[in-house]
This record gives structure tokens, sequence and C-alpha cells, in this order.
């Protein structure tokens, strides 16, 4: 069976955790591994069904984030039921909103906002 799972680099891993639960609803999946120097060294989050993965920085083995980078080049895409509100959630949480929701010409209500991380996402509805 394949799958294929995101996995984050951020700034503040612990603090993304947070923004994500307030943002996205997202609940982690088990306490995440905190390395000795204190920096998460892995978390394992799901919203809804689907999982995704985050640590903190760890640039001695050229693990960094869109932040370090200068900026990401993955979309994160997010289909929710109502991605007006989820949208709104998302900004009151601190992200930074890129395109406000509109109706797309496919049919869905798209908006894409950058997380206080640097990690870019699309919240669409289904299409």
């Amino acid at each position: 069976m394949e799958h294929m799972t995101p996995y984050l680099s951020t700034k503040e891993a612990a603090k993304a955790i947070e923004f994500y639960g307030r943002a996205f609803g997202a609940t982690t999946k088990h306490e995440p591994v905190v390395m000795p120097d204190g920096r998460v060294g892995h978390a394992e989050l799901a919203i809804g069904t689907a999982t995704f993965m985050l640590a903190d920085e760890f640039p001695e083995i050229d693990y960094v984030s869109p932040v370090s980078q200068g900026g990401g080049s993955v979309q994160l895409m997010l289909t929710v039921d109502d991605p007006d509100a989820v949208f709104e959630r998302a900004v009151q949480a601190g992200a930074h909103p890129v395109e406000p929701v509109t109706l797309k010409d496919y049919g869905a209500r798209m908006g894409r906002l950058t997380d206080p991380f640097g990690h870019s996402w699309q919240i669409t509805s289904a299409f």
C-alpha cells in the first residue's frame, strides 16, 4: 500500500502544533518527541482523516524551514466543507492571507494563505 504524508520543517514546532490546532482543528496523534536540546524531533498531527508530520529545524542535517530558505515551493491543499470559515479562523489564529476565498472557474471555493511558519496553504471546498 502506498501513501504520501507531508512532513513539515518549522521553526518553533511547539507553537506550530498549537497554531494548526487553532486554525485547522488539528490534533496530535501522540505526544511529540522532544529532543534533549528541547527541539521537537517528531510530531504527528491529523486534520480529519489527513495526517501530516512536523519537526523543528535541524540545519545540521539540512532540515530547514521555508523561513530559513526564503520561502517554500509546496502548496498544502486542505479540502473542507466551509472554506470561508476555516480561512477566517486561520487568519484569526495568525495566518497571512494571500488570496481571499472566491468561487473558482472549476466550481470550488478556494483561498490561499501562508501560516506563521512559512508554509503555504490552499483552503478549498470539494470540486
